[in-house]
């Protein structure tokens, strides 16, 4: 008995833990032409668990009009559809009009959605661009749609997110020549338990939601 309460508390010790220490997770996305790459790593522990993976990412396929997601980053892109998962115009579309639907929805649980997001701080966000048309004028005009596309982001992050370092964007215009290059490293630290009381409560809210929905309906 005295053996199994001890192994017992020992299990619970790591568990609070693995709740209260926090953990790292780096994103580093980069291309260049056609080529994509996307790295996921995880530390935690100090540094004694690292965990690091090559993740699909989305690319342009060679027949006008299609997109698809590259199942195997490090291969270059193949002449046929062999190795792609094709995704519509319309799969788009309904993505695009769920998502605003959803959107709607979480407007009344923007306090706990904040309080979640909230409990992840941005270490560190580097993301630099480079690109060039061929054309000066059009590449000075997408420049500045550019920078604006990155103030937004930009706010949205400071909005969301727990910003400890201020982020660092470059845009670079190439008016000689055509290509684009992008690169971005992200770094986000969380406490888990932390997390998971606030991803807790919203769901606590969207079921008394839920139940409160179907009592109304029930009613009339």
């Amino acid at each position: 008995m005295t053996w199994g309460w001890g192994l017992l508390l020992g299990l619970l010790a790591v568990i609070v833990i693995l709740l209260v220490l926090p953990v790292r997770l780096e994103v580093h996305y980069k291309r260049e032409g056609a080529d994509d790459r996307l790295h996921l790593g995880v530390r935690a522990l100090f540094g004694i668990v690292r965990l690091g993976y090559d993740i699909p990412v989305v690319a342009l396929m060679e027949r006008k009009g299609k997109l698809a997601v590259k199942k195997d980053p490090a291969k270059q892109m193949p002449k046929s559809q062999k190795g792609w998962t094709t995704v519509t115009v319309e799969m788009i579309e309904k993505g695009i009009r769920k998502f605003n639907e959803i959107r709607k929805k979480l407007k009344r649980y923007k306090r706990a959605i904040r309080r979640l997001t909230k409990s992840f701080h941005l270490d560190q966000m580097k993301w630099y661009t480079k690109f060039g048309t061929g054309d000066a004028a059009q590449t000075g005009v997408l420049t500045g749609f550019g920078w604006a596309f990155k103030g937004v982001i930009n706010g949205q992050l400071h909005h969301y997110l727990n910003v400890e370092q201020r982020p660092v964007y470059r845009v670079q215009p190439h008016f000689q020549a055509k290509g684009f290059r992008t690169e971005m490293t992200c770094i986000i630290r969380f406490t888990p338990g932390k997390t998971m009381v606030a991803g807790l409560t919203l769901v606590i809210l969207w079921l008394m939601e839920g139940i409160k929905c179907r009592s109304i309906r029930f009613k009339d």
